[in-house]
């Protein structure tokens, strides 16, 4: 046979082979687009049509096929978009067209485009693509900056932080204050912004306080100058927060490293919660001060406690509080509290003087106590738990809790690899200032 006519065949029976595989895709699409679980998302941005943690080509390759499946006239192909890809519609105004495909394209370009997310207390907000990184942060939610390495654009904060975690936080007592945490006025971030010192503020408020902010910020017209971000910052969730803050930032890669390093968390903690099976029910308090009349339990519900869930049951007393529970006394205390008792340690001091003052507060408050006599008194530093480090405590309270199941030396080594990679101040050690090692309590 010629081979003129060998190749033309060859060339025909390619050509045929790929118009059936993209015949097969185009009526079989449905196949190749998984539904998306919106509970099961992590990154809650209006784009993200796949619901992985970025946005990318895939997306838009969805959106556009919800796009030619809706509009062909054969309605069996329509596609449920609101059921099966909640975040397709990227400009949210409640359908899918070509608009949508111009702001995921935006977001893929990092071009300026307003960017709609399901924020922490579960309303859909806006910030203005890509956020600007001079950033003011109310004291919690700031701790997302050095998990996406990206402390350097912290420019303002609460009055809280200088006060309680300038050891945490370096430079802090230097920096503009935005006004008192959960009391920021639009007139003060107004007057930052015009100052040319922020132009993204991130939000937190705690406790019951909800977005206090956002309505007036619409209202004013600041929403469309600045961004707002308000995403979530405590216990498991967190991690939403560092993806969202990333891709808000316009540089996905930033949230790589903390996003590695929490997924490896999580299998640990899916490991504690294997190992130990029935976990054990614990009393935990909060000890921020010497003084009993400050003598506070909290629950499962409490952001502080988010992480706790992994490895204790609370008390009954305390499911479905949302704020922290005055104890009232040493008495009230010895006749509700457990053998065994986790203290959340909340206090500014230095590294090396934190063992004392750990033991000096409790001996205050708790010294009668047969736990603090027994040494039954777990103590974990603020600085983790409701935090992005909230996994590596955990393993420190389950090396306490269930000292024949975990290692306080890898758990210690654990928090040190947090510590190593995400920590803003120089010289942090997982032994010196994060659990209290007292007589009887170093492993």
């Amino acid at each position: 046979m010629d081979k003129k006519i060998m190749y033309v065949i060859v060339a025909v029976a390619v050509l045929a082979v790929a118009a059936a595989a993209v015949f097969m895709l185009a009526n079989n699409s449905s196949e190749n687009h998984e539904s998306v679980s919106f509970d099961d998302t992590r990154l809650r941005i209006y784009g993200n049509a796949n619901g992985d943690d970025q946005i990318d080509k895939t997306d838009l390759n969805i959106v556009k096929w919800i796009i030619d499946s809706n509009n062909d006239a054969d309605v069996t192909k329509h596609v449920d978009w609101q059921k099966n890809y909640p975040l397709a519609d990227a400009n949210y105004d409640g359908k899918i067209n070509d608009e949508d495909v111009t702001v995921v394209q935006k977001i893929i370009n990092k071009e300026n485009t307003r960017m709609y997310y399901f924020n922490k207390y579960e309303r859909v907000t806006y910030v203005n693509y890509p956020i600007s990184d001079k950033i003011g942060a109310e004291y919690l939610i700031l701790q997302l900056l050095p998990a996406i390495k990206s402390y350097d654009m912290l420019k303002a904060i609460d009055d809280t932080t200088p006060k309680n975690y300038s050891n945490v936080y370096p430079g802090v007592e230097n920096m503009p204050v935005m006004g008192s945490w959960r009391e920021i006025t639009i007139e003060s971030l107004s007057d930052l912004y015009n100052k040319g010192t922020i132009g993204t503020f991130m939000q937190w408020t705690g406790g019951q306080n909800v977005d206090y902010i956002w309505d007036k910020a619409v209202a004013s017209g600041l929403a469309d100058k600045m961004s707002f971000v308000i995403v979530p910052c405590q216990g498991p969730d967190v991690i939403q927060g560092v993806l969202e803050l990333a891709c808000m930032l316009g540089d996905q890669h930033l949230s790589d490293e903390y996003k590695a390093w929490y997924d490896k968390a999580m299998g640990l903690m899916d490991s504690i919660e294997q190992k130990v099976g029935a976990k054990k029910t614990v009393t935990a308090v909060r000890c921020y001060s010497p003084n009993v009349s400050q003598m506070a339990a909290f629950g499962p519900a409490q952001g502080p406690a988010l992480w706790f869930n992994k490895v204790i049951n609370f008390q009954e007393a305390y499911v479905g509080k949302t704020n922290f529970t005055n104890i009232g006394s040493v008495e009230n205390f010895t006749a509700s509290a457990t053998d065994e008792v986790v203290v959340m340690f909340q206090k500014n001091c230095d590294w090396e003087d934190f063992n004392d003052l750990v033991e000096d507060y409790l001996s205050q408050v708790y010294g009668s106590t047969t736990q603090f006599k027994n040494e039954k008194m777990y103590v974990v530093d603020f600085e983790m738990m409701p935090f992005a480090a909230g996994p590596a405590g955990c393993y420190i309270l389950a090396a306490y809790l269930y000292p024949e199941l975990f290692d306080m030396e890898d758990a210690l080594d654990f928090l040190q690899q947090y510590l190593d990679d995400f920590a803003v101040r120089e010289g942090a050690d997982a032994r010196a200032g994060f659990t209290y090692t007292g007589p009887g309590y170093s492993k």
